[in-house]
């Protein structure tokens, strides 16, 4: 159902800072249930989400390209079992991306 709510009870809350990488990097080991991730509003470009080997888009069709997220934007919440199933990348070293993992 559209705008449904879910009513749930959580445990940890686990928030941090991942430093800029130009370069494919994994999240860290973090246990959680489900995770939001936010782009620093300060980044110049984007940072992009996604799995192993994931790249920034380049126009070109492949299965790595990350979720791209602006400077200030959040994703929605992703239902996960830890942090580090995610990778991420920028257009520079200069995009850092937050995290909230609730468990």
């Amino acid at each position: 159902m559209k705008n449904q709510v879910e009513s749930v009870v959580y445990d940890s809350v686990k928030s941090g800072e991942l430093a800029g990488s130009a370069t494919a990097a994994q999240m860290p080991d973090i246990p959680c249930k489900r995770v939001m991730f936010i782009a620093m509003v300060a980044n110049p470009t984007n940072v992009y989400i996604g799995g192993p080997g994931v790249t920034v888009p380049d126009a070109s069709t492949d299965t790595t390209s990350g979720i791209p997220l602006d400077a200030g934007d959040a994703s929605p919440w992703f239902p996960v079992n830890n942090l580090n199933r995610f990778y991420y990348i920028g257009d520079s070293a200069d995009d850092e991306i937050l995290y909230l993992a609730l468990a």
